[in-house]
């Protein structure tokens, strides 16, 4: 059995900020990435929702993700809404099985 983990997180762009969102969540990710325990890390687009983007990690461990979650890096998905570019960020996670 797997103790791998994924993460993801739902960013809603605020109103004609989508690009600069993409950029930033970018920026982010790019940082994040190289963590340990982390084998990805990688930014899209909602296909459904032009303004919607989906985030996305794969874990070695559920300790190693958790961890993650320490990191100040991460408080950037938060600082996303005080910034004005998104309206929601939606975080889960679930193993990988």
């Amino acid at each position: 059995m797997s103790n791998e983990v994924i993460n993801t997180v739902q960013v809603q762009a605020a109103a004609g900020r989508t690009e600069e969102l993409g950029r930033q969540l970018q920026k982010i990710v790019e940082t994040l990435r190289e963590l340990p325990g982390c084998d990805s890390y990688m930014v899209d687009r909602c296909p459904e929702d032009q303004n919607r983007w989906t985030v996305s990690a794969h874990w070695q461990s559920e300790a190693a993700m958790q961890s993650h979650f320490n990191c100040p890096e991460v408080q950037g998905f938060i600082g996303l809404i005080d910034s004005r570019l998104a309206n929601a960020v939606d975080f889960n996670s679930f193993p990988i099985v």
